[in-house]
C-alpha cells in the first residue's frame, strides 16, 4: 500500500514541477518580449526628442545665420545686443506658440508617432493638440531649445498583475548653428518663455 502511495506522490511532484516550470517560462517570455519592445521604443522616443530639439533650434534670427551687421535693437545690456538667438519676435508667434515651439512639437509628435486620440483616432498629433499625457513639450532659455517627448506604449505581452501600458520618455536639447565667423552678440539666455520642461 505504501509503495502505491509513493508512486502517486512522485507523479504529483512531477506535475507540480511541470506547472512551475511552464509558469517560469511564460514569465521569462513576457519579460524578454516586453523588455525588447521597451528598448526599441525608448530609442525611437529619444531620437524623436533629438529631432524635435534640433527642429526648434533651426528657428534662429537670420542676423546670426548670415552675420548681418545691423544695429542692435533696444534694450542693450552691457553694450551687447540683448537679442536671443532663437527668434522671439511678435510676427514669429502664431497663437500660443512661437515658431520654434511649433516646429519642435510637430517634429517630436510625428517622429514618435504620437496618436491624436487612441485607440479611436490614431492620426498623428499636431502642434495645436493637447500634449498630455503623451506628446512633445518644448521650451528655450533663448540660447538652446529643450525638448521632452513622451509616448505611452502598450506592452505586447503584459505581465499578469502589472500595467499593460508604459510611458516612455526622451529628452534632448540643441543650439542653433550660427553662420558668422565672429558672433554679433553673446547669448544672454534671458528666460522669455517658461523654464525648460
Amino acid at each position: 500500500m505504501r509503495a502505491v502511495r509513493r508512486r502517486g506522490e512522485r507523479g504529483q511532484m512531477l506535475m507540480i514541477f511541470a506547472l512551475a516550470f511552464a509558469l517560469f517560462l511564460f514569465a521569462l517570455t513576457c519579460l524578454v518580449a516586453d523588455g525588447a519592445f521597451l528598448f526599441r521604443w525608448s530609442g525611437r522616443v529619444q531620437a524623436a526628442a533629438q529631432l524635435a530639439a534640433q527642429s526648434g533650434a533651426d528657428s534662429v534670427d537670420p542676423r546670426y545665420l548670415y552675420g548681418a551687421g545691423e544695429a542692435c535693437p533696444p534694450p542693450r545690456q552691457n553694450n551687447r545686443c540683448a537679442v536671443a538667438i532663437v527668434d522671439t519676435s511678435a510676427q514669429n508667434r502664431a497663437g500660443a506658440l512661437y515658431a520654434f515651439q511649433r516646429a519642435c512639437i510637430q517634429a517630436g509628435d510625428q517622429s514618435a508617432e504620437v496618436p491624436r486620440n487612441p485607440p479611436g483616432d490614431v492620426a498623428p498629433k499636431t502642434a495645436n493638440d493637447v500634449q498630455t499625457p503623451e506628446g512633445s513639450q518644448c521650451a528655450s532659455d533663448g540660447c538652446r531649445v529643450f525638448a521632452v517627448v513622451t509616448r505611452v506604449v502598450e506592452l505586447p505581452i503584459p505581465f499578469p498583475g502589472f500595467p499593460s501600458y508604459v510611458s516612455v520618455r526622451g529628452q534632448s536639447y540643441a543650439a542653433p548653428v550660427v553662420g558668422a565667423t565672429l558672433p554679433q552678440s553673446s547669448c544672454t539666455g534671458a528666460a522669455w518663455v517658461p523654464a525648460a520642461p
